[in-house]
């Protein structure tokens, strides 16, 4: 009974301080709540970890030719209250640019695109299941340099 008693001690240690070790990417709260992310952080720090890696490695933006005659759906603003798909996003800047502020379904076989307005630019999420292998790399990595 004492060595269940220790291993779970043990456990709930290693939980505690890992769950201290993941900060909360400030990208994160376009979408949401402070009390959402503090909940997510406390029962789960890993998919918090997912979640920063996510707003920085799930995507890439690439050029297109002719945006006006392309089928592609066009990208959209989430709104934060409803969750519901709002105003299209017609700009794109790198560098202030949060992919958190979007609506978006992502794929779980195959790599879906969305259209930026007329900039000429296609944002392309990779599949949930390729998502999933390059975070489990990336941990493995990350985790062993610790």
């Amino acid at each position: 009974m004492k060595k269940i008693i220790l291993l779970l001690s043990l456990i709930f240690i290693a939980m505690g301080v890992f769950s201290q070790s993941v900060t909360i990417d400030s990208r994160l709260y376009a979408k949401y709540s402070e009390e959402s992310l503090q909940e997510i952080l406390q029962t789960n720090p890993a998919d918090i970890e997912y979640m920063n890696w996510f707003v920085e490695n799930a995507f890439i933006v690439k050029g297109i030719r002719n945006p006006e005659s392309s089928a592609l759906p066009k990208l959209r603003y989430i709104d934060k209250d409803t969750k519901m798909a709002g105003a299209e996003v017609t700009e794109y800047n790198p560098a202030t640019f949060n992919v958190m502020e979007c609506a978006f379904v992502i794929d779980s076989n195959e790599s879906t695109a969305y259209l930026i307005g007329n900039t000429g630019k296609v944002l392309v999420f990779s599949s949930n299941k390729d998502l999933a292998k390059r975070f489990n790399e990336y941990r493995r990595k990350h985790h062993e340099n610790e």
